[in-house]
């Protein structure tokens, strides 16, 4: 096996966030797809060969170009587009990494497609490379913005923390009220804390949204606004009390506002937020509105 594989693949910039539409893959590539039972292999096949799929690299630069010794494989997942020809919006609690199952992200054709954690799938580089050498196979690349958000998604399914459901069912109406639809598209992330991670009737809740890397200045004030609604929302709810709108005593958190810019969060403030995603919320009762399930 060439120990520079990986050098070479990433020289023909196939890099995090690079993608091929799955009617370009060549005939048979589902077979170079690790799979562990018979079973899973019909299935990557059957996705695999699938005209209204993608595959989405999802590796970090330095795996993919690291050698052979250190990494044998890229990371890909499968992500599907909605039926029909006309392309849809896509469902607002899969955007911005907030979920860590589901992603959508739109490509090149102008559709949002839908990756899922569940359809991940490992690949050999040398047979890889072989495959797109062979073929002359060219990958496309997703917006700079999209891929920050993809590699926020995949770290998030490993940094994510439980909260309690008693704190996630007091948040739901506002989650279906749409209250985290619009306005956030400048927040890298929103950071929370919790006076307790224990099931409780009430709780001291602080959260602020992290101004996005690359926004422009005036969209602060823009995302300071949104994040105020947010938390008169929240403490408008029975057992939730949100001290910035009255007065902070702990010390600890006397500079945190409801948006804050990179230059004003330290990682020692960070150590009291966990990063909050929307999973318990978004993927359950009714998880699959919005999302083409194809049954």
């Amino acid at each position: 096996m060439n120990e520079s594989v990986g050098i070479e693949l990433f020289s023909q910039d196939w890099v995090q966030g690079t993608y091929l539409f799955c009617e370009s893959l060549p005939a048979g590539f589902f077979q170079f797809c690790w799979a562990g039972s018979k079973t899973l292999s019909e299935e990557i096949e059957k996705q695999l060969t699938d005209k209204r799929n993608a595959l989405i690299l999802l590796s970090q630069n330095c795996d993919i170009a690291a050698k052979n010794l250190t990494e044998t494989t890229l990371e890909f997942v499968i992500a599907r587009r909605k039926k029909g020809n006309t392309p849809k919006p896509p469902y607002f609690l899969n955007l911005d990494a907030r979920s860590t199952r589901n992603l959508e992200l739109e490509l090149s054709d102008n559709f949002w497609y839908k990756a899922e954690a569940s359809k991940i799938l490992q690949i050999n580089k040398q047979d890889f490379l072989d495959q797109i050498t062979i073929h002359a196979t060219q990958p496309k690349q997703l917006a700079k913005s999209s891929c920050e958000t993809l590699a926020r998604w995949r770290a998030n399914r490993y940094m994510r923390v439980a909260l309690p459901d008693s704190f996630n069912n007091k948040i739901r109406p506002l989650i279906e009220n749409n209250i985290f639809d619009e306005g956030l598209e400048h927040a890298g992330s929103l950071y929370l804390n919790l006076d307790s991670y224990e099931e409780s009737e009430n709780y001291t809740v602080r959260l602020f949204a992290l101004h996005r890397h690359n926004s422009s200045v005036e969209t602060y004030d823009i995302l300071a606004e949104k994040m105020e609604r947010i938390l008169e929302g929240i403490h408008a709810i029975e057992g939730l009390n949100c001290p910035y709108l009255e007065e902070e005593t702990n010390e600890i958190f006397e500079t945190v506002y409801p948006a804050m810019r990179r230059s004003e969060v330290s990682i020692e403030l960070l150590d009291h937020f966990v990063r909050w995603n929307f999973d318990s919320i978004s993927l359950s009762d009714s998880d699959n509105e919005g999302i083409d399930t194809d049954i």
